[in-house]
């Protein structure tokens, strides 16, 4: 009756884990829509430190350009510009305004031809900008990301008299970590298993193992906590002992987990995360148990994983018992 209740028990709190995954995909939809601001917001301490440096080759400047690569969205554009508007004419040792005019077209009659232009089109027309303006030049922004999402963005400040740059500097972000994968994974489970051997008549204890293939889904929750939810398929891999158990160790694996990220490099270029979680086994030798899984996953090259997982049993069997069992396997994220 106890281990009844205690796998009743652990299949409501699987059961919950699994509607967390719905929760947590749609906190994702609003967390990880706009992952590049994110990714602005990341890299702004660093823009408003360079943009400050320039106070050495010029002392006040107008923003005369915001420009945006053909990848960005027109949502991240109109939210971007309001944050770079915002955060740089906020300092306090670089005087930053905001050109309007520099934007708008203009047009301008001369005797029968109509000229139309936009921006700072001649010398003359900086100069009398900067002089409304009170500023000693102009500076032009361009944010682009790269294939990898990588947000970037390019600084340009150059004088009022004569248009000559005085200022150059791109700053660079880091890019932002996937919002959820399927994660399909092949390894070994070693369980050392304590029973009564048919052939000998006394009790032994063997290591047995188990071929393990198995799927997940991962779905982040915060920067660097993510849920995960996933099953596997365990197949018998003891044909060569001579002494084994009677039933084979043969089943799945069904478990929920919370991970953190305990270090990253470039995005998920390279990361070390930290899991735990719980999980039912459907082996008949060992009753169904339930067990609580811990262990860590070292990813390189963003997709590529290797993992260590450690699973302590909960509930087992009288005739056959086993405290834990670990797998070892390499995955793939997709």
């Amino acid at each position: 009756m106890i281990n009844f209740t205690r796998k009743l028990l652990l299949v409501q709190f699987v059961l919950a884990l699994s509607l967390t995954t719905v929760a947590a995909e749609e906190e994702e939809a609003i967390f990880w829509k706009d992952r590049q601001i994110s990714q602005l917001e990341q890299l702004t301490p660093s823009l408003v430190e360079s943009v400050q440096s320039m106070q050495k080759k010029i002392g006040s400047v107008a923003i005369s350009s915001i420009s945006y690569g053909d990848a960005l969205p027109s949502s991240f554009r109109k939210v971007a510009t309001a944050r770079l508007q915002q955060t740089l004419t906020s300092l306090i040792k670089l005087k930053v305004s905001v050109c309007e005019s520099c934007g708008q077209i203009r047009t301008d009659i001369s005797g029968s031809f109509l000229k139309i232009s936009r921006g700072i089109a001649d010398d003359k027309y900086r100069q009398e900008i900067a002089k409304e303006l009170g500023v000693e030049g102009f500076l032009d922004i361009d944010v682009f990301t790269s294939e990898g999402e990588q947000l970037s963005i390019s600084l340009n400040a150059y004088e009022a008299k004569g248009g000559e740059i005085v200022f150059s500097k791109i700053v660079t972000g880091t890019p932002p970590k996937s919002g959820s994968y399927i994660h399909a994974f092949y390894g070994k489970l070693s369980v050392p298993i304590t029973f009564t051997s048919t052939t000998s008549g006394s009790v032994v204890t063997v290591e047995h193992q188990a071929r393990v293939l198995g799927g997940e889904k991962m779905v982040r929750l915060t920067d660097d906590w993510s849920f995960t939810g996933g099953g596997a398929m365990l197949s018998d891999d003891n044909s060569n002992l001579t002494d084994k158990i009677d039933s084979s160790v043969t089943g799945f694996l069904i478990d929920g987990t919370i991970s953190y990220d305990v270090f990253n490099f470039g995005g998920e270029q390279v990361s070390f995360s930290l899991l735990a979680g719980l999980g039912m086994m459907t082996v008949t030798p060992f009753n169904n148990p339930s067990y609580f899984k811990t262990g860590f996953s070292f990813s390189v090259a963003e997709q590529l994983t290797l993992n260590y997982h450690y699973m302590a049993m909960l509930t087992t069997s009288e005739s056959a018992t086993a405290s834990g069992a670990s797998i070892i396997s390499i995955g793939w994220k997709f």
